[in-house]
């Protein structure tokens, strides 16, 4: 956690210095420019007043990433605790995401100070001290959602935002969009199924479904690391113990390491299919396909006498050949 804590404390430093630099911008250019008139006067504030809102969305933007961020790392810490799924994972985002809890009697682990109530209301303050602005702000929901890729999701928070001043009264409701990347972040069906922990990295390959090939499944093999697969369970659907069969194009899987898990002759080595137990039928002799298959050493080594092991569907998605295969269990 001391990585994290670390990375924490360095975000908080660069959104302290942005709000710095937005505040000194905001004097230099609407301050040092003689006012000849009264009317210049109650233009540049509201101007001022404009400019501020529009950087107070984009400020609750960067800062819904981290407090984002922040609150999944906590979810994740609760999960390891309790040794269980969360099925009412978006409810719990956002009140850890908001006010550091995940319900009304129990706290987000790690969230001290990182809630995004602090820091909006920091803005707030920084606005009125040194601008005296006088600003009122109103957190009206927040979703949670995957819309851009899998190693990434989104929070959507709605914000109403009033300023009042002696020159204009502004209001405002907007949707702010704050992308939170996953990368680093425990994979939960490691944690709470497997025999050794897994955090979830991106591969490098930016391949599409059609284009695997078994080089690829050595590289995400040897490498520890994810691909995106329609067929695969979402990082948010890990997290809530969602694993019914259906299409998912958020989808993650990665590679059991199968030197460090017990043999099981009926397994894939496919993360969410080996960890849930699911159990796939051999290869009868008389079947032109085999729906279980080893595959043969030449393209990942073999554990003494033991296959590396795929389902059919998976042996087919990384273009590996019947040839290339053998029968490891008994029909």
């Amino acid at each position: 956690m001391g990585l994290a804590n670390n990375k924490k404390g360095l975000v908080f430093t660069i959104l302290a210095i942005v709000m710095t630099v937005f505040f000194t911008t905001m004097f230099s250019s609407k301050i040092e420019t003689p006012i000849d008139s009264k009317a210049s006067l109650i233009e540049a504030r509201v101007s001022l007043l404009d400019s501020y809102m529009n950087d107070f969305y984009s400020y609750a933007e960067g800062a819904g990433s981290v407090t984002g961020y922040a609150a999944i790392q906590g979810i994740i810490q609760d999960m390891s605790m309790t040794r269980s799924y969360k099925p009412g994972f978006e409810q719990e985002m956002a009140n850890c995401t908001l006010l550091g809890n995940l319900t009304s009697t129990k706290l987000c682990p790690g969230m001290e100070n990182l809630t995004l109530i602090k820091y909006l209301d920091t803005m707030k303050k920084l606005a009125e001290d040194f601008l005296n602005i006088k600003a009122n702000y109103t957190v009206n929901n927040i979703n949670i959602t995957q819309g851009l890729d899998a190693f990434s999701v989104e929070l959507l928070i709605n914000i109403t935002l009033e300023i009042i001043d002696d020159y204009a009264n502004l209001t405002d409701t907007r949707v702010v969009v704050s992308p939170i990347i996953i990368t680093g972040l425990p994979d939960p069906l490691f944690m709470l199924n497997g025999t050794y922990n897994q955090s979830i990295l991106q591969n490098n390959l930016n391949k599409k479904e059609g284009d695997w090939n078994y080089t690829d499944l050595q590289n995400l093999y040897y490498n520890n690391t994810y691909r995106n697969y329609k067929q695969g369970i979402s990082f948010i659907r890990r997290i809530k113990g969602d694993f019914a069969d259906m299409t998912d194009y958020y989808g993650l899987e990665s590679i059991v390491n199968y030197t460090r898990v017990s043999y099981h002759e009926n397994h894939s080595m496919i993360d969410y299919l080996y960890w849930r137990n699911i159990t796939f039928p051999c290869r009868s002799p008389t079947s032109p396909f085999p729906y279980l298959v080893g595959i043969n050493g030449d393209i990942l080594p073999m554990n003494g006498a033991q296959y590396f092991q795929l389902d059919d569907d998976h042996r087919l998605s990384f273009g590996i050949n019947p040839g290339n295969t053998t029968r490891t269990c008994t029909p």
